[in-house]
Parts: structure tokens; sequence; C-alpha cells
């Protein structure tokens, strides 16, 4: 048998279910058939405290057990070309908000220059009115 590389606890009850943490206003089953969605800790302090809880405010159930787990074996998992995907994704997205934001601008600008075109003929027509008045007056 391999050494033990780390010891983590679990709770489980007399009916073989694994205790499950909901949190602050969780919902869903306390007690759950695997253990892979069970509450797993690190220590050994809060499984015990859990164990207590259960059997002092619910000893009709009986006293839960701690359960050791012995991790033996650490597997590294190569996530390169996951990241790389989403880095790729990401430069994507940037690029096409760049691009986005780009046509956004040339049209906001082209806007522009149509209101200051509009504005100068105005002008221009306001001026030339101006000018027939004033030598209309003086004639």
């Amino acid at each position: 048998m391999s050494s033990v590389l780390m010891t983590l606890y679990a709770v489980r009850n007399k009916d073989g279910q694994y205790f499950r943490a909901k949190g602050y206003g969780g919902s869903g089953e306390t007690w759950v058939d695997s253990l892979s969605r069970a509450r797993i800790y690190p220590k050994p302090g809060p499984a015990r405290a859990q164990v207590t809880f259960f059997a002092n405010n619910y000893p009709q159930y009986g006293i839960p057990k701690l359960v050791e787990l012995h991790v033996t074996e650490v597997v590294d998992v190569d996530e390169t070309s996951r990241v790389q995907k989403s880095q790729n994704r990401k430069a994507k997205e940037i690029v096409e908000r760049k691009r986005r934001h780009a046509e956004w601008e040339k049209e906001r600008a082209e806007h522009k220059i149509n209101e200051a075109k509009e504005t100068l003929q105005r002008l221009k027509k306001a001026e030339k009115e101006a000018e027939q008045r004033r030598l209309e007056r003086k004639s």
C-alpha cells in the first residue's frame, strides 16, 4: 500500500448517506448518497462538530460516523489546451469589441459631420437673408 499524502474527512449517517453543506439560505437535501456531492473537510475538527451537532439535535437518527478519506495519489491534469482555447476566444472577443467600437465611432463621426454641414448651410442661408434685408434697407 502506498503512503498517505493527505487525509480528508466526511460525515456519514446510519443510512450510509453523506452530509452535504448547503450554505446560508441553501436548499436541497442535507444528506446525499454520493460521496462526490458530500461536504469534504480538510481537518477533523469541523467534521466532528457536525457529528456532535446531529447527535445532540437529532438523537432519533443515531450518531453519524466520521469517515476518513486517504489520498494516496496525486494526478497532474494538463490544462494547457483548455487555457489556450479560452485565451484565443477572449482575444477574438477583444478584437471584435474593438472593431464594433471603431465602427460605432465612425458612424458617430459621420453623424457629427452631417450635423455640422447642416448647421453651416443654415448659417449661410441666414447670412444671405440678412445680407438681402440689409441691401433692401439701403435701397
